[in-house]
């Protein structure tokens, strides 16, 4: 939420003084992107060139070098160094930023001190600043009317949940209304026998996946069975058998047995989501990825939060094809505002898993669930 309401967040003692003095006695970037005017073979070329060369070997970006081909290259701060002229007019529309190598080389004249801290500061200050011109908080409600809601299917779906006495709603009703909201889903269907099963699985095409149907069905996180790679109609029956009697429930249609029949989801990263409302902070989306901290944003979703969260994905070994942030954005920032239209019902929207696909694939939810407010 820090983050939502400008506020400069940075983890290095050398960074958060840099970004102290940036702001008090330089001025605050119009956003992020820093750029530098250096001479040739200069401390702060050299400097520049080296963090340069850190940064594309993460896979990051490197500030640009103008005075070469990126003269037109847009940014919000230049780097110069304490003791060279100004730079050239053509630069006069950024922030100019003077450094020195060292406190004691700057003498009475301001200026941040290293290359490093310096363009760290610039980041955050012009993150932040970059965040504050969009607004502060979660979006607006009135920020859904681009989403292109089937409202009247979510008014359908949501009449028959009003109608039961369920405190959750399972997998396939929760991705009804997921999908009314333009969420991405799993091309699925519940079939309650055998032989609807396999209609269903033919028309997906094989293979499928299937898994129990039911509200109070456990999430695929915490152990709802599912049956994986079913190739054939034999293999879709006895999958059929297989899912309920692994959860406990009755195999006749009279006694309300019936499956999820799905097609199997791409490969791709796993991400876990949720929106849930935390005390005085309201609905929060929080999302984790395998390997990585928790990270989380102000619901609904605002387009620039939605993509930060996405940025905490990262591909995980050299040669990876680069996740799709921008489908997880778009993903999250829809279900985030289903989750808050709907918070006088809801309790917790989870996105139990997300496939995030590599450019080019696709990125979808494959387990959902609502937990419902009492009646």
């Amino acid at each position: 939420h820090l983050p939502a309401a400008g506020a400069v967040i940075v983890d290095d003692p050398d960074v958060w003084l840099a970004a102290s003095v940036l702001c008090a006695a330089i001025g605050v970037p119009a956003g992020p992107r820093a750029a530098v005017v250096a001479a040739a073979d200069s401390w702060l070329e050299r400097s520049a060139r080296a963090l340069g060369a850190e940064a594309t070997a993460r896979g990051g970006r490197a500030p640009a070098m103008l005075g070469t081909d990126d003269d037109l290259a847009p940014t919000d701060a230049v780097l110069v160094d304490v003791g060279a002229p100004p730079p050239e007019a053509r630069h006069a529309r950024a922030l100019i930023v003077p450094v020195a190598p060292r406190a004691e080389l700057a003498g009475d004249r301001l200026a941040l001190h290293g290359v490093r801290a310096a363009l760290a500061a610039i980041a955050a200050v012009g993150q932040a600043a970059a965040r504050t011109q969009l607004g502060t908080g979660p979006a607006p409600l009135g920020a859904r009317d681009g989403l292109e809601i089937d409202a009247a299917r979510v008014a359908r779906q949501l009449d028959k949940l009003l109608d039961s006495d369920l405190r959750r709603v399972g997998d396939h009703e929760a991705k009804v209304l997921l999908a009314a909201y333009g969420v991405p889903i799993t091309r699925q269907a519940v079939a309650t026998t055998p032989s609807a099963a396999v209609r269903i699985a033919k028309k997906a095409g094989f293979p499928v996946e299937l898994k129990p149907w039911g509200a109070e069905i456990a999430s695929e996180r915490t152990g709802c069975p599912v049956e994986r790679g079913i190739a054939t109609a034999s293999e879709v029956r006895r999958a059929f058998l297989a899912v309920l009697g692994a959860a406990g429930m009755p195999v006749s249609e009279a006694d309300g047995a019936a499956v999820i029949v799905r097609e199997t989801p791409p490969v791709g990263r796993e991400v876990y989501a949720w929106f849930e409302p935390i005390g005085p902070l309201g609905w929060t989306c929080v999302i984790e990825v395998a390997g990585g901290p928790p990270a989380a944003a102000p619901a609904p979703l605002r387009l620039v939060d939605a993509e930060r969260l996405a940025g905490a994905v990262a591909a995980t070994r050299a040669g990876e094809a680069e996740p799709d942030r921008t489908g997880l954005a778009n993903l999250l920032r829809r279900a985030s505002h289903l989750a808050v239209d709907h918070g006088d019902r809801f309790t917790r929207l989870e996105l139990g898993t997300i496939i995030l696909g590599g450019r080019g694939g696709r990125t979808l939810v494959v387990d959902a669930a609502i937990e419902l407010r009492d009646a």
